[in-house]
């Protein structure tokens, strides 16, 4: 088992490193080249895009992971996930409806400015990016359980790389870019990447034994538990994501001064991902497959993980410090600016924090203890919002209180951990 997540964590870390810094580098010069209002734009509209997604797969991926073992037994039991995924493809096709009728005709200020910029063609453009990403979000999350990471990454780096190349060869024929020259080459690579991981998948499928000696059939109520524990926690999870912050600050500030927080909160982004998506994923199938294993086993491989994953942390938060610090002695953002980064930062740093253990409570089928506690952090969070729109408090004092809640949150993992598993972060 050690073997497997090795080299899965090798595949995930390098793809997502090179992953990460090419995105990097391609916002960076589009952030030179284009209008900050236009970057801030289509910030936004990616955002909302991949918020939407985080809310809408209503706990399908978590839920897979302490039975995904199970399904992948025989051809035979791994179309019960079919069958779910069938009925999750249905819902998320209606739902991109929906989006695109409320982009289209909905009210409100922040839906109104949206409207303003974009016309019909480049809201249907987001919607039908919506369904394709969150379809192949999906695929993926059976992929990393299956241990397929050679062919994901395979596919994601292709897709970007390719994506990227289009945008700044039409630019230099061009000499402009628009939302249509971002969305269009967006949209056709990531539908020829959803075709190449859907094969992948399928012959995954043909890979498995036909049928088992037993049959062993889990129940929809069991997983419908399942899937609204782990709602639960995608929706706290999802409001302290990169991406609800850059709606935040769009809806607060506007898309020109979110244009300049989302370009220096891009390399916080950065670097907490290149490191939650390969040690979190990839523990994640790892304490799906230890299930059967003795617990001094699953002590042993999460105390070890968890211990290196905070030590990265730990320096990469040093790094991005300095240089928010670096950049508001030098005037190069303002100082109320520096603090919404900061803010950013810390609930970025605290949400990467808790990663580990989350993969822990749903591989051990522990999601509705997480979902209580992620539950009550979420009505403290509503009601402090409440409190915010009522009394329109500073967006910092919301900020501070959801690092608060988040602190909290984290506190009670730790115990909890200790006291089912012996597991503590000390």
């Amino acid at each position: 088992m050690k073997k497997i997540f090795i080299k899965a964590l090798a595949w995930n870390s390098s793809a997502t490193f090179l992953y990460k810094i090419a995105l990097l580098m391609h916002q960076i010069t589009l952030y030179s080249v284009i209008s900050h209002t236009l970057y801030g734009l289509q910030s936004t509209l990616f955002a909302l895009i991949y918020t939407i997604i985080a809310l809408t797969n209503f706990g399908f991926e978590e839920t897979l992971l302490p039975f995904f073992s199970i399904f992948t037994q025989s051809k035979q039991q791994f179309r019960q996930t079919w069958l779910h995924f069938v009925w999750h493809s249905i819902t998320i096709a209606s739902l991109a409806c929906i989006l695109y009728y409320t982009l289209l005709y909905g009210p409100g200020e922040f839906l109104h400015n949206i409207q303003l910029y974009c016309n019909k063609n480049i809201i249907l453009l987001c919607s039908l990016l919506f369904f394709v990403e969150s379809i192949k979000k999906t695929i993926i999350a059976m992929m990393q359980l299956a241990f397929l990471n050679k062919q994901i990454v395979y596919a994601s780096l292709s897709m970007l790389f390719a994506y990227i190349a289009t945008v700044w060869t039409i630019f230099t024929i061009t000499g402009q870019l628009t939302l249509y020259n971002i969305f269009i080459p967006m949209i056709i690579f990531s539908t020829l990447e959803l075709w190449y991981v859907s094969y992948q998948m399928i012959q995954f499928y043909n890979s498995l034994a036909t049928v088992t000696s037993t049959i062993a059939h889990i129940p929809f109520n069991l997983l419908f538990k399942q899937r609204i524990y782990n709602y639960t926690n995608q929706i706290i999870k999802t409001l302290y994501s990169p991406n609800c912050m850059t709606l935040f600050f769009a809806y607060i500030l506007g898309f020109q001064q979110a244009a300049t927080i989302k370009f220096f909160t891009n390399i916080i982004t950065l670097c907490y991902t290149c490191i939650s998506k390969t040690i979190g994923v990839t523990t994640g199938a790892a304490l799906s497959t230890m299930n059967s294993m003795p617990l001094p086993a699953i002590q042993s491989f999460f105390k070890e993980v968890t211990y290196r994953y905070f030590q990265l942390l730990c320096l990469l938060s040093i790094i991005l410090m300095i240089i928010i610090g670096y950049s508001s002695y030098y005037s190069i953002i303002t100082n109320i600016m520096a603090w919404h980064i900061t803010l950013f930062f810390v609930i970025s740093l605290l949400e990467n924090i808790s990663i580990t253990y989350e993969q822990l409570f749903i591989s051990q089928h522990a999601a509705k203890v997480l979902a209580v506690i992620n539950s009550t952090g979420l009505v403290l969070l509503g009601m402090s919002g409440w409190l915010y729109y009522s009394y329109n408090f500073n967006p910092i004092i919301l900020l501070s209180v959801g690092i608060i809640i988040k602190i909290i949150s984290l506190l009670s993992l730790n115990i909890v951990a200790y006291q089912r598993w012996g597991i503590s972060i000390k």
